[in-house]
């Protein structure tokens, strides 16, 4: 009996069941490696056969971020997805921004199992088909052209296929049937230098830069022939491709970028049209191949007297028993039954089916594991503190980690030094640049383009995986942190934070709360942008993608020297050099991060009262100051250049901020912040319940600090009624209920009829699921959103405990800690019995984590197929944890510790 808990141990978990299908296929012709299946169209219009799918175009190039790996041609072979982005490209390993071809429509033929997809690259007045046929085996792949290819891509232009580097890197490899290799774990091959065409299209000037810096440089094939066996020795993911046109070459991406995949590319012929590529594909599909089921549940444990309800995730065609057993571990390592149960009936959703295993019966303190089939689960306790430890490192390793301009610490090691003390330059070119950001003006108040703003290099952390301060990251970390730690009296200290020597130690208590040190360390980034330039700011930002695509120690990324561009590339003269590596303020400023910069304010003043007094006294009158002129000179819109907002699809901000100032977190693209690519005033999903009340958080923040000072307090009571309608409800309008100290007595009375109404639909909606909570839907996983459902669940709880029970927030923390789809692995990396351990953090590159990261987790790879791949942690979609998500985790692990000790 193997243990299932992340879904790369589905491998070691089949190796049983492989072992019996591999002798069937010896001895009887089981296994199906170029045999007599055959795939067909499905409903869902993509080709399947049992433990085999191919995917056409159901999803396509990012707008913004370009390619994600989650597009053209996929192969899902044995429940992993093994390739994607099978199409013509016009350089052997591509990179996120490079020229891609224009789908111009597609179409599935049942009647023929074959689909097709219109491309086109206008620029060169190519058009073409992609065509992958079902034949006996596999799938014939055929690239046909509208005319002979145009003689300046001869040698460029060709079919590639990407594999997935996790699967197959150390496993073998034959060419030809007898040049055997095995895939390189660490890429070194010979490199060449390709240069532009001298007509390509013209690009823009921060890709031409890039391009240049990085020396015009593609790697040569480390394998060619006519065909290729990949994964010989992964009964997995063994798969046969064979060219009956130009030779197979395999190349490594990985040797232009730690996120490369292994290509498999042939080059088109001059001359050709009609089956100028043509690619036979045979996985070596396991006849009968079920996936193993996998069950899902909390990696921390339960509380012994609160529910606990594990999920089957089924193959449909898998047949399995109608129980699951509970067994405890006991001190010698034997096992004994503690409980036996029935599984509920199976629900479909997506491409597989889910049970429910209510184990809720089992209350003794103790380890446990759950069985079923043929999987046993990792351990588990079952214990009054099970949530007790689970928000700390997001905290203290997460967010300290992130804290930008201040050097961090940890035992022998040291996270990163003190980094980008030569903040910052207004940025020098209006309009939007990479990843979405977005200058508007030239000028903003006495400062022009290019010029050093002093005084911004304090405060604030890291984003995400990369280094920028998101303005409205920065602020959600605040208000949220603010949140916990006056809801919980949060007096957890484990930091050493020295703002003046910018030094930050772990494990080593100060004396000052943490969450304390947090909320100051963002208080001080927002303080300078107002005494400073004088209102919110869209955020700092790299000025290149040489430093955009930086990892490792963020001090290394600049000199640390404040650029004065009289001097020479190379001169440095005391604290000024003359290299322009020094960020970029983006100035351009919205109501949102206005209002938002004034309720985060407002929410540290109230946080720093008794412990930095002269701190708390000028975030308060600065966000008195910055109310006042609010409200006689309005923030507006941006025009023509941009709202100022996040790239649609970045990483939601969540948390607080999404509730007091209307962010729909978690939901990918209509995850961003509002103002996200508008050219205008937005609009779209968020915007109508945005625009109700957009000084309803800094109203409630400021009446907070304030004791129900005046006008805070009337602006509440005006509000209140807008807050409480059905649409807000489940937006912001749960914040409600920490100003009813300031409302009128019969306020209660209308909210609890509100919050009546919106858990009657919010149930219809969680429906949606097997797993009760919001689902992942958009461009971006939805963690996200379920960690704010269970912040704002429990602040409904707490205030209504008759109308909304504990379940929901609780539901929703073992949700994130395991109880989810794909595989049973916690969200938080290093949280749990089995957790993430790779993610997309600065320190990716060595395949590593954050301890504390909160993932976005699993995504919709269309139609059907959900996907957090456990041992990659290169799909951002997935795998990037950002600071808001861990901030708004800190809130909501409290939040279910604190239910677990509320007396019954």
């Amino acid at each position: 009996m193997l243990g299932l808990g992340q879904r790369s141990s589905l491998i070691p978990t089949m190796l049983k069941r492989i072992g019996v299908y591999l002798l069937l296929g010896l001895t009887s012709g089981g296994c199906l490696f170029g045999g007599d299946f055959s795939m067909r169209v499905t409903d869902k219009n993509y080709l399947d056969t049992q433990g085999f799918s191919v995917f056409l175009y159901d999803s396509t190039y990012h707008p913004v971020f370009v390619d994600q790996k989650n597009t053209a041609m996929e192969m899902i072979l044995h429940g992993q997805r093994i390739a994607t982005n099978g199409d013509m490209r016009l350089m052997p390993t591509p990179e996120q921004w490079d020229l891609v071809a224009t789908l111009k429509g597609r179409d599935a033929d049942k009647a023929n199992n074959r689909l097709t997809a219109n491309l086109a690259f206008p620029s060169f007045d190519l058009s073409y088909t992609l065509e992958v046929a079902a034949e006996t085996g596999g799938v014939r792949v055929s690239i046909n052209l509208d005319k002979p290819l145009p003689e300046k891509l001869a040698g460029r232009a060709g079919f590639n296929l990407e594999f997935l580097p996790s699967i197959y890197m150390g496993k073998a490899y034959l060419v030809d049937g007898s040049k055997a290799g095995i895939f390189p774990r660490t890429p070194n091959d010979a490199i060449v230098k390709v240069l532009p065409l001298a007509d390509e299209p013209k690009k823009a000037y921060y890709l031409e830069d890039w391009e240049k810096a990085k020396g015009y440089t593609q790697p040569l094939p480390f394998a060619e022939g006519k065909s290729m066996t990949l994964g010989v020795d992964d009964a997995l993911a063994r798969i046969n491709v064979t060219s009956d046109t130009a030779d197979l070459m395999l190349f490594d991406g990985r040797n232009r970028a730690q996120n490369g995949w292994f290509v498999l590319r042939s080059l088109i012929p001059a001359g050709k049209t009609t089956g100028a590529i043509v690619w036979h594909i045979r996985p070596d599909v396991i006849k009968n191949w079920t996936r193993p089921p996998m069950i899902a549940h909390s990696q921390v444990g339960y509380a012994p007297d609160f529910a606990k309800v594990a999920v089957l995730e089924l193959d449909p065609k898998y047949a399995g028993p109608k129980t699951a057993k509970v067994l405890r571990l006991m001190e010698d390592g034997t096992y004994k039954p503690a409980f036996e149960g029935a599984i509920t009936a199976a629900t479909p959703w997506l491409r597989y089916v889910y049970s429910n295993f209510d184990f809720t019966p089992v209350k003794e303190p103790g380890l446990y594991v759950i069985e079923y089939a043929d999987q046993r689960t990792a351990p588990f306790p079952i214990a009054k503190d099970a949530y007790a430890n689970i928000w700390q490192d997001s905290l203290d390793h997460h967010l300290a980690v992130q804290m930008d301009h201040v050097a961090v610490r940890e035992g022998y090691r040291v996270w990163h030094a003190a980094s980008h003390l030569d903040d910052g330059r207004m940025a020098p070119v209006v309009g939007e640049q990479f990843d979405g950001w977005n200058q508007a003006t030239a000028t903003d108040g006495k400062y022009k383009g290019g010029d050093h703003i002093p005084g911004m290099n304090v405060g604030g952390w890291y984003d995400a995986g990369d280094f920028d301060l998101e303005e409205p990251a920065q602020l959600s970390v605040i208000q949220s942190l603010a949140l916990a730690y006056r809801t919980f009296d949060l007096k957890y200290d484990e930091l050493t934070v020295d703002e003046a020597a910018r030094e930050v130690e772990m494990h080593r208590p100060d004396g000052v709360p943490d969450t304390v040190q947090q909320v100051k360390h963002g208080a001080l980034l927002i303080l300078a942008q107002f005494h400073n330039i004088g209102h919110a700011i869209r955020g700092t930002h790299e000025p290149d993608l040489r430093q955009y695509t930086h990892l490792g120690d963020g001090a290394s990324k600049t000199d640390g020297r404040i650029y004065d561009a009289t001097l020479g590339l190379n001169e440095v003269k005391g604290d000024y050099s003359g290299k322009p590596d020094d960020r970029w303020i983006f100035t351009t400023n919205n109501p949102f991060f206005q209002w938002n910069a004034i309720a985060a304010l407002a929410a540290a003043a109230d946080v720093l009262k008794g412990w930095d007094d002269a701190l708390a006294k000028d975030c308060l009158e600065t966000a008195i100051k910055a109310w006042n002129e609010e409200k006689a000179h309005p923030t507006v819109f941006p025009s023509g250049g941009g709202a100022g907002g996040p790239a649609p699809g970045s990483a939601p901000a969540g948390g607080v901020l999404a509730a007091s100032q209307g962010v729909v977190s978690g939901a990918g693209g209509a995850g961003a912040a509002p103002g996200a690519g508008a050219t205008s005033a937005p609009a779209g999903p968020g915007w109508g319940a945005f625009g109700v009340g957009t000084d309803w958080g800094a109203a409630l923040e400021l009446a907070i600090a304030t004791n129900g000072a005046e006008p805070y307090k009337s602006r509440l009571k005006e509000l209140f009624p807008q807050m409480i309608t059905a649409q807000q409800m489940g937006f912001r309008g749960w914040t409600a209920v920490r100003a009813l100290p300031y409302l009128d007595p019969g306020a209660k009375d209308q909210l609890r009829d509100a919050v009546k109404t919106y858990v009657a639909g919010l149930d219809k909606q969680l429906e949606a699921t097997p797993f009760g909570v919001p689902p992942s839907l958009g461009t971006w996983g939805g963690s996200g959103a379920v960690v704010d459902m269970a912040i704002r669940m429990y602040f409904l709880h707490k205030t209504f405990p008759n109308l909304v029970g504990p379940e929901y927030t609780l539901r929703a923390v073992d949700y994130i800690l395991g109880t989810h789809p794909v595989s049973s692995t916690s969200y938080v990396a290093g949280v749990g019995t089995v957790s993430k351990t790779k993610t997309y953090s600065n320190n990716r590159a060595d395949n590593a984590y954050i301890p504390g990261a909160v993932i976005p987790g699993y995504i919709i790879i269309k139609p059907d197929f959900p996907e957090c791949i456990d041992d990659f942690g290169f799909l951002w979609f997935e795998d990037e944890a950002v600071v808001a998500g861990s901030a708004s985790w800190v809130v909501a692990g409290n939040a279910a510790d604190a239910i677990t000790k509320e007396s019954k």
